[in-house]
């Protein structure tokens, strides 16, 4: 099945860990691509996903201009996610993994990082036997009709519009 969580409220990376979590703890083989997140940030989830059996994190040499105070190269970054989609496009279509997360691939596809119609097609062809988890924020109007599960994460309130950063091991 196909599950989505989006929307701008916070916890749609935490959601598909969580996920990935229960089903390494059934016995199930996990792996998540990681889009558009800075790579040199340690996060929580890195650090304890390396201790789970069965699960496999993947984050991508991608540098999004959101994360970067040095210029950033829109053209190589679109070529670099393409070349990254093709790798996990294959893995969902594997029989290797029982369950694919794809973080923030939402934002990826609605940023135009990845082609839609490409992504769509991947959508249409996932087999049954796979679960796929798809985060991120962004218009899911196209996508959403694939879906078996969508959730959608509020922000009614955040410290965010208090100027307080991003804390370590609360949002990262």
């Amino acid at each position: 099945m196909i599950h989505i969580y989006t929307g701008n409220g916070k916890g749609k990376t935490t959601s598909a860990f969580g996920m990935a979590m229960r089903a390494c703890g059934q016995g199930l083989n996990v792996i998540i691509f990681q889009f558009l997140k800075p790579r040199k940030l340690l996060c929580g989830e890195q650090v304890i996903a390396e201790k789970i059996k069965g699960l496999k994190l993947v984050r991508f040499e991608q540098r999004h201009p959101l994360f970067e105070t040095s210029p950033v190269s829109v053209v190589k970054l679109k070529r670099d996610i393409k070349r990254d989609f093709e790798i996990a496009k294959k893995t969902v279509l594997g029989k290797k993994y029982d369950m694919v997360v794809l973080d923030e691939i939402i934002n990826a596809v609605d940023q135009g990082f990845i082609n839609h119609k490409g992504f769509l097609s991947l959508l249409k062809s996932a087999p049954d036997r796979v679960e796929l988890i798809l985060t991120g924020r962004g218009d899911i109007s196209d996508i959403e009709g694939y879906a078996d599960y969508v959730t959608l994460m509020i922000d009614k309130k955040h410290p965010f519009r208090k100027k307080i950063g991003a804390r370590q091991g609360v949002e990262y």
